[in-house]
């Protein structure tokens, strides 16, 4: 049996997921299912709101709807197009958008919490994030969060991520020795809510193909953050996401460039901080075929990118930043942006808390990043929803503004289109068809 760092709480084994229809489904029957670990509360299902005269940007990269209209019955979206073309039905709640912009609800790949309500939601779910993934820590960090009666985003958990001896978070760790526990954990954590599973940096690659395959025998994905296994051998493994843009490295610097990295993190965790960017600032992006290669295998896979930029941004002169820093990043960039330019998925994750912003910004700066990096706003806001609800395996219902889907939508002052730091000037959250109470502007 797989070893977990301390004892975690049975709360979490205990607690049923609801599909949006309010039908109970446990767990540990049948196939797995990317389901929030919390129940959203819904207005009643014959409650209308109507919202009228804003630019929709729709989360599907197409050009945005001037004065739109949005119909919202219950929890669901009922109809969308031309405010002049779109009837509004009798005794609708209608709520006037005009000169501002409205998009499909944030979607964080990325975000860690702890024992926390206040982070979610004053963080993310007063930010415009609507949803976020927990990549890897253990189902006890949120035992606070879910027992507690706040407005809160809905929240996607992977579980303890799997790593092997010696582990570098002890007390978030599923302590992995064997192919066979791999598996094990990964029932158990599925069995436990887990939509996707994490595998960190020190898992040999054969434990992390047997996490795959189990994984996938339960259909869900595999994410990784890597320094001392290449991202190539971890795709051809079977992980389908990639978290953070240093994850990388390994598969892109020269073999003496990479021995030393390996060396020094093999010996000691706590170097990547330093060795990661004196690897990445000694990357040739130019005429390396190694560079290209490792592209088109993400891309052909259908692999997800969480960048995480902005945890990793370093500047020279700012922030007592070293060259190799300032350089290591300049790199970081570059290749994200021949990701994307590539055809790769990214999608947004803000790491809770970054260097370059204040509290609750993270996600802000992540997406200004994205933009620095060459991808254009509007691209931008698509793997902000849409790219997002793929990678969490929720599209069929969330990361779009469409007839069918949940009504999880944001109202902003501006044009994020043109401006992407106007997706910081959040006006109005829809959470599940319910506008959610904002602190006063």
């Amino acid at each position: 049996m797989y070893r977990e760092c301390r004892t975690q709480s049975c709360l979490i084994g205990l607690i049923i997921a609801f599909f949006p229809l309010g039908m109970p489904v446990l767990f540990n029957t049948g196939p797995a299912y990317s389901q929030e670990m919390n129940k959203i509360a819904a207005p009643q299902p014959d409650s209308v709101v109507a919202i009228v005269g804003g630019k929709l940007i729709d989360g599907n990269g197409g050009r945005p709807l001037q004065n739109s209209c949005i119909v919202i019955r219950g929890n669901q979206i009922v109809a969308v197009g031309s405010r002049h073309e779109t009837p509004i039905p009798k005794g609708a709640k209608v709520f006037d958008a005009g000169g501002k912009s409205v998009l499909p609800g944030l979607i964080d790949t990325h975000f860690h919490s702890r024992d926390s309500v206040e982070q979610p939601v004053n963080f993310e779910l007063h930010n415009g994030v609507t949803s976020f993934r927990d990549p890897g820590h253990p189902f006890k960090y949120y035992t606070t969060l879910l027992a507690s009666d706040a407005r809160i985003p809905r929240v996607f958990l992977c579980g303890g991520h799997l790593d092997a001896p010696p582990v570098v978070w002890p007390d978030q760790a599923a302590v992995i020795t064997t192919e066979d526990e791999a598996r094990q954990a990964v029932a158990s954590h599925v069995d436990r809510g887990a939509s996707a599973i994490k595998v960190y940096f020190r898992l040999p690659i054969e434990h992390i193909r047997a996490a795959c395959q189990a994984a996938h025998d339960r259909h869900v994905p595999v994410t990784a953050h890597l320094e001392l296994v290449d991202a190539d051998d971890a795709i051809e493994a079977g992980v389908s996401g990639i978290e953070h843009i240093t994850s990388f490295g390994t598969s892109i610097g020269t073999s003496d460039q990479v021995k030393q990295f390996k060396s020094m993190v093999s010996a000691d965790s706590g170097a990547r901080r330093e060795w990661r960017y004196r690897l990445w600032a000694q990357v040739q992006l130019e005429k390396n075929p190694r560079v290209g290669e490792l592209i088109d295998l993400i891309v052909q896979r259908g692999v997800f990118v969480s960048p995480t930029l902005a945890v990793f941004e370093r500047r020279a002169g700012k922030k007592d930043a070293t060259a190799a820093e300032a350089a290591g990043f300049k790199n970081m960039l570059s290749f994200s942006g021949r990701c994307h330019k590539a055809g790769a998925k990214l999608v947004v994750g803000s790491h809770t808390w970054v260097p370059f912003a204040a509290q609750g910004k993270a996600y802000l700066r992540e997406v200004e990043l994205l933009v620095e990096a060459g991808m254009k706003p509007l691209d931008v806001l698509t793997s902000a929803t849409k790219t997002g609800a793929e990678f969490l395996g929720v599209d069929d219902r969330l990361g779009t503004i469409e007839t069918g889907k949940l009504a999880d939508l944001i109202v902003v002052d501006g044009d994020p289109t043109t401006k992407i730091s106007d997706l910081g000037r959040v006006t109005k959250v829809m959470l599940n068809g319910q506008w959610v109470d904002l602190p006063s502007q």
